[in-house]
């Protein structure tokens, strides 16, 4: 390994090291709770984002419908822990997981045979399809009152109960996704999927099923953005039909335009400045709004999103 990559390597540790015991350092001061609960917010959302920015960015599939996954996800992992009697993490879980993993093959199936605005039209109408099964089925998902009472798990004898060691969870949850998808992006997989972006007709030409190479991208990111689904259930302790709504899956847009769509680190950049502007802002001002300016001035100015203009001033 170079010594530029053993560099970034060791900042990436230690910037992960110093996330990771951010409630011991930081217990001292008086808004230490509520910043450690926000930075957990932002680390589960970032796994959504990164999940959408798989296909966006990297696939170039832009996608309207991911929250189907997330909420699907969530779902499956609070529905799978009461039907089954367990708060064993390994089950809910994984039962996230797969049950996003599963949907992502329904709708990516449907999905994929469509290309520009089909496909993104095609997204949305798969996963409204996906929100009002949500809203209906009472008797399964609570329907509008939501499932509530969601149990946090347990592994090992550890209780995730806990606010510490629920935050210890998805911090190491958050740095096995990232190290996943710098895995996938930085691999002959991810250099394939940049080719379907940028040329696809291309990519058949040199002999890529690239039907295939799309809608593995698209399960892939959708039992990622399960792994955030069922994080975000052990969070609130609840789960929506908002969860997933269209309103989420542009909230997964935003977060991945504004971060920088295909980069590692431009979705973690994005998830904070939502969430940070969303959770923070002062009650005077409406979040909406100021969110909706913030991202037209990106839009204008700032195409590549924050990693962008971080590169364009490292080089400068």
């Amino acid at each position: 390994m170079s010594r530029p990559a053993l560099a970034r390597a060791a900042i990436v540790a230690v910037a992960w090291l110093a996330l990771a015991t951010f409630p011991e350092w930081s217990q001292f001061w008086e808004s230490s709770r509520f910043a450690t609960g926000i930075i957990r917010q932002i680390l589960i959302f970032a796994i959504f984002a990164s999940s959408l920015d798989l296909l966006v960015g990297y696939a170039g599939l832009p996608s309207l419908g991911h929250a189907a996954f997330f909420g699907g996800g969530a779902y499956a992992a609070a529905i799978a822990a009461q039907r089954l009697g367990t708060d064993e993490l390994v089950v809910s879980l994984g039962a996230g997981i797969l049950g996003a993993a599963l949907l992502a093959l329904a709708v990516g199936f449907l999905a994929v045979r469509a290309v520009g605005i089909f496909f993104l039209m095609l997204t949305l109408a798969l996963a409204q399809m996906v929100f009002a099964i949500a809203f209906q089925a009472t008797d399964l998902t609570g329907g509008s009152n939501g499932f509530s009472a969601v149990h946090r798990p347990i592994l090992f004898g550890i209780d995730f109960n806990a606010a510490g060691n629920l935050y210890l969870l998805v911090c190491v949850t958050f740095l096995l996704v990232l190290l996943l998808l710098w895995r996938i992006t930085t691999s002959s997989y991810g250099r394939a999927l940049v080719g379907v972006r940028e040329n696809e007709r291309r990519m058949r030409a040199l002999g890529y099923d690239t039907r295939t190479l799309k809608l593995s991208a698209f399960v892939l990111a959708g039992a990622i953005a399960g792994v955030a689904g069922a994080l975000s259930s052990y969070e609130f302790r609840f789960v929506s039909p908002n969860d997933v709504a269209l309103s989420t899956s542009v909230t997964g847009f935003v977060m991945v335009l504004i971060g920088g769509a295909g980069t590692l680190f431009g979705p973690v950049l994005g998830a904070a400045v939502v969430l940070l502007i969303e959770r923070v802002l002062p009650s005077q001002l409406p979040a909406q709004t100021v969110l909706g300016i913030v991202f037209i001035l990106f839009v204008v100015f700032a195409r590549q999103g924050i990693a962008g203009a971080l590169r364009r001033m490292v080089r400068a």
